[in-house]
C-alpha cells in the first residue's frame, strides 16, 4: 500500500482537519490570544494530525501488503487467511472475519461438489461394468457363430462387420472407464514387476482377429525376459489404445504392419510403429490434448480425441513418459518410457 494512495483515501478527513485547524487559529486571533501561544497550539495540532495519519498508515500497511503479497505468491489464493496474523485495527478484523466466512462457504460448496462428483464417478464405473457384461456375451455369441464352418460368406461377412462395431463399443467403454479412474489413479493401480513380453502377448490376443480382418502384419521384437515396474492392466490398455489408432488410420495402398520393439535401459523403452497415414506436422504437438481430433479424426474416421489424452494421463500416473513422432503419409512411431527410475521411491 502506497502512502500516496493512503492520503488520497483519507483526503476528506485531512481537509476537515485543515479546516478545523484554520478555524481554531482564526478564533485565537479574534480573541487576541498570545501570538507565541497561538503558534505553539497550531504546530501541536498539525503534528498531532500528522502523527495520527502516519500511525494509521504504518499500522495498516503491514496487513494490506502482507495480504496482497501472499495472494500473489500462493498457488491456492483462497488459503491466504491462514498466512495472516489477526490485525489490531477494526477494518482488518472485519476483513479477516469476512474472508473466514467466504472460505467456510467455499469449502462447504466444494465438499458438495466433490461428493456429487464421486457419486457420479461411482455410478459411471458401475454402469460401465454392467454394460460390459452384455457386450461380452454378444461378442462370445458372434465368435461362436463365426466358428460355424457351414456359414455362408455373406452372413459371415455381416457377422464380422458386427464384431468390428462391437469392438469399437468395447474400446469406447474402456476409454470411459480408464478416464474416470485416472482422476483417482492411486486407488486403482497396483505397481508390480511385470514382464513386458507377457503384456504384449495379452494385448495381441485381444486384437488378433481385428489385425487379421484388416490384413495387418504384426512384428514383435520384444525381449521376453525384460521386466519393468508398472501396472500390467494399465499398460495393456495403453498399448491397446495405440494398436487401435494404428488399425483405424492404416493405409489401403500398402501392406500394413505394426511393429513393437523393446529397448533396454533406464528407463526401458517400448516403441510401437506403423506404416499408416501418419500425422500432419501441425497436429503432432496437439495429439495428446483433450478432445483433439485433428485432420485425420475429421477426414478419416469418427474420433472422440480422448484415446491419446487418456494414454498421456495414465502414463503420467505410472511414472512413464509417452511421445509421438510421425511423417504424414508414411509412418507413426509412439515411444513409451516405462517407469522412470526412482519414481516410486519415497
Amino acid at each position: 500500500m502506497r502512502f500516496k494512495d493512503y492520503l488520497k483515501d483519507k483526503g476528506v478527513e485531512i481537509i476537515l482537519s485543515l479546516v478545523l485547524t484554520l478555524l481554531i487559529t482564526w478564533l485565537m486571533i479574534i480573541f487576541r490570544l498570545n501570538t507565541a501561544a497561538t503558534i505553539i497550539i497550531v504546530v501541536l495540532i498539525v503534528l498531532a494530525e500528522t502523527a495520527k495519519v502516519t500511525y494509521g498508515y504504518l499500522r495498516k500497511r503491514r496487513f494490506y501488503d502482507s495480504l496482497t503479497l501472499n495472494v500473489r505468491r500462493l498457488d491456492k489464493a483462497y488459503l491466504v487467511l491462514e498466512t495472516l496474523e489477526k490485525p489490531e485495527f477494526l477494518e482488518g478484523r472485519i476483513i479477516c472475519d469476512i474472508l473466514y466466512e467466504i472460505d467456510k462457504s467455499m469449502m462447504e460448496n466444494v465438499a458438495v461438489y466433490v461428493r456429487n462428483s464421486k457419486e457420479y464417478a461411482e455410478y459411471i464405473e458401475t454402469w460401465i461394468h454392467e454394460v460390459k457384461l452384455p457386450v461380452s456375451a454378444i461378442s462370445l455369441k458372434l465368435h461362436n457363430m463365426l466358428g460355424d464352418r457351414d456359414l455362408d460368406p455373406i452372413t459371415r461377412d455381416n457377422y464380422k462387420k458386427i464384431q468390428t462395431e462391437l469392438n469399437r463399443i468395447t474400446d469406447y467403454v474402456d476409454q470411459v472407464l480408464y478416464y474416470s479412474r485416472s482422476e483417482n489413479a492411486e486407488k486403482d493401480y497396483h505397481i508390480q514387476e511385470v514382464t513386458i513380453g507377457n503384456v504384449i502377448h495379452e494385448t495381441v490376443m485381444e486384437f488378433r482377429e481385428t489385425l487379421l480382418d484388416n490384413n495387418i502384419d504384426l512384428r514383435v521384437e520384444v525381449d521376453s525376459t525384460l521386466k519393468v515396474n508398472t501396472d500390467p492392466k494399465w499398460l495393456k490398455f495403453i498399448i491397446g489404445q495405440i494398436f487401435a489408432n494404428s488399425i483405424k488410420y492404416r493405409r489401403e495402398d500398402v501392406d500394413s504392419y505394426i511393429k513393437v520393439e523393446s529397448v533396454p535401459g533406464d528407463p526401458v523403452k517400448l516403441v510401437i510403429e506403423d506404416n499408416g497415414i501418419g500425422i500432419c506436422k501441425e497436429d503432432l504437438k496437439k495429439v495428446f490434448d483433450k478432445s483433439f481430433t485433428g485432420k485425420n479424426g475429421k477426414d478419416r474416421a469418427a474420433s472422440t480425441g480422448m484415446g491419446l489424452y487418456i494414454v498421456k494421463e495414465l502414463c503420467g500416473k505410472l511414472g512413464s513418459e509417452v511421445s509421438i513422432d510421425s511423417a504424414q503419409g508414411e509412418w507413426t512411431r509412439v515411444t513409451i518410457e516405462i517407469g522412470r527410475d526412482g519414481f516410486y521411491d519415497v
